[in-house]
């Protein structure tokens, strides 16, 4: 019986002394990390505050509020049986962006498409600044397969290079069109078909663009006119096929026409303008809305000549003078292009120039593409823009022809304000009659000219929970300030605001095609 009083007693004397050694190891907390880095994304945990985590330490701050995915600065509290201290949590953000390269297709002579459109699935804890091409817009002599490096950045300057496929194609060969006939006419010019039965193909482009010119035809005049067909490719190449067409004026068609044929007012007959524009709808279609767009555009451009003209303003006269005058002012030239994008179920609106410039108005389109409004004007006789606006942010239009009230408007893309005006810009005072420019041949751009530019995302915000007087919440001290890249927001300017949204009633106010 004493032996084992004193056997027990020998292993009650050994457990008090580990006890005491083990509570004296906690107690010192000599090898705690007092500053401790962890990348985002990463979990926390008690092991990265120590070489060898003693037995017993623990947080005493509740760290399951904190958010790993964004970067900051924590105030903690660790302890291991009596001793406690504090120590300072910093979450920092050294992992570049991922994304997805987007294999681009692009001939010769396009625009390049913009960086960021060459990445898909951006992805990055902080938010990605910047999206630029590593050595500048890329130009190329000739037709191959190139690997294109495109860096992305985030907000703390981590970068990283995407190689993007792109295939350049250089097109030399026009299209070839086929089922070109002789046609006759006789009655209003939406009775005939022109397409029917033509059919254009070319070595690259699935998609060429077909169109007639017949501006050499007269509808008023009984004869035997010259009809071209053209058609385009997406590398600018243009082939042409002529025939000629017949026409017959009955009497009773003729008798209110002038000698020549135009009589200078919106009203030059009762044909039907949307039959007019579904056939020549029929041959502008695109791959996609953007693609369809431009084609209109193009060919309302390319089609028309300007001239001023008179009289009370009418929707449905003026397009059925442009589809078979193919001559008018801007409203002509905006009715057009609207009964077009009607067609085509593109979403679009008018835009009134405003104020007037010199007692005139101007009329062009918003036109809602990739999700965004922009400005497309397809109007000829501005002697120092001789092209077509198209996809155009306000900074882009920004011009005395195209000032406009924006507060009658949806923002525009290019981060435009709800009742932003563009300020004018100083340019060559125009001639009293705006001289018709020559009509440029169809140059197509990349699909599609998106013009918006990457601007940066904006630093995450470090708020978080108050902490409480106990040391239950963790305590944030505030971080340095990231520097990304940033881009300048333009300032808009005020502009008087009209008392009524612009309409299309009809009106007998003056047009100008400036």
């Amino acid at each position: 019986m004493g032996m084992k009083r004193r056997v027990l007693s020998i292993a009650a004397c050994l457990l008090a002394v580990f006890s005491i050694a083990l509570l004296a190891a906690c107690d010192t907390l000599n090898d705690l990390k007092t500053d401790v880095t962890i990348e985002v994304g990463s979990p926390i945990s008690i092991d990265a505050f120590f070489e060898k985590v003693p037995e017993g330490a623990e947080f005493m701050t509740d760290v399951s509020g904190i958010s790993t995915s964004e970067p900051g600065v924590y105030q903690l509290k660790i302890r291991c049986g009596k001793k406690s201290a504090d120590v300072i949590l910093r979450i920092e953000d050294h992992t570049p962006p991922t994304g997805e390269a987007i294999p681009q297709t692009v001939y010769l002579n396009w625009k390049m498409p913009e960086a960021k459109d060459c990445i898909a699935n951006l992805s990055d804890f902080s938010g990605v600044a910047l999206v630029e091409y590593q050595n500048g817009v890329p130009s190329f002599t000739e037709g191959g397969e190139y690997q294109v490096p495109v860096v992305v950045t985030d907000v703390y300057g981590n970068s990283a290079v995407i190689n993007v496929p792109f295939t350049v194609i250089n097109d030399t060969t026009p299209p070839v069109i086929s089922g070109i006939r002789e046609l006759e006419l006789e009655g209003n010019p939406d009775q005939l078909d022109y397409l029917e039965g033509v059919t254009v193909t070319d070595d690259y482009d699935p998609e060429p663009m077909l169109t007639f010119d017949d501006s050499k035809v007269d509808y008023t005049k009984t004869g035997t006119y010259e009809l071209i067909y053209r058609a385009s490719d997406k590398a600018g190449n243009i082939g042409t096929a002529t025939t000629t067409i017949k026409i017959k004026v009955a009497s009773e068609t003729a008798k209110n026409k002038t000698s020549s044929g135009d009589n200078g007012t919106y009203h030059v007959g009762d044909g039907d303008p949307y039959a007019l524009a579904r056939k020549v709808m029929s041959g502008l279609w695109g791959k996609d809305d953007v693609a369809t767009a431009r084609n209109i555009f193009n060919w309302v451009h390319n089609k028309f000549s300007f001239r001023l003209l008179h009289g009370t303003r009418n929707y449905e006269h003026a397009a059925y003078r442009g589809f078979t005058m193919h001559s008018g002012d801007c409203y002509v030239y905006y009715s057009c292009c609207k009964m077009l994008l009607d067609i085509a179920g593109i979403e679009n609106m008018r835009v009134d120039r405003y104020p007037k410039l010199n007692g005139k108005i101007h009329f062009w389109l918003l036109v809602k593409l990739n999700g965004e409004w922009y400005h497309c004007d397809a109007t000829e006789g501005y002697n120092d823009h001789p092209g077509v606006w198209f996809m155009c942010t306000d900074a882009q239009i920004n011009d005395r022809y195209h000032k406009f009230n924006g507060a009658l408007y949806p923002p525009r893309a290019g981060g435009s304000k709800e009742f932003a005006s563009p300020t004018p810009v100083p340019s060559v005072e125009p001639s009293v009659t705006p001289s018709p420019s020559v009509s440029p041949s169809v140059t197509p751009s990349a699909t599609p000219t998106v013009q918006p530019s990457a601007d940066p995302t904006t630093a995450p915000a470090t708020d978080t929970p108050t902490p409480t007087p106990e040391g239950n919440s963790p305590t944030p001290v505030q971080p340095a300030d990231p520097t990304p890249s940033s881009t300048p927001v333009p300032v808009a300017t005020d502009t008087p605001t009209p008392t009524t949204k612009p309409t299309d009633a009809t009106s007998s106010e003056s047009a100008d095609g400036e």
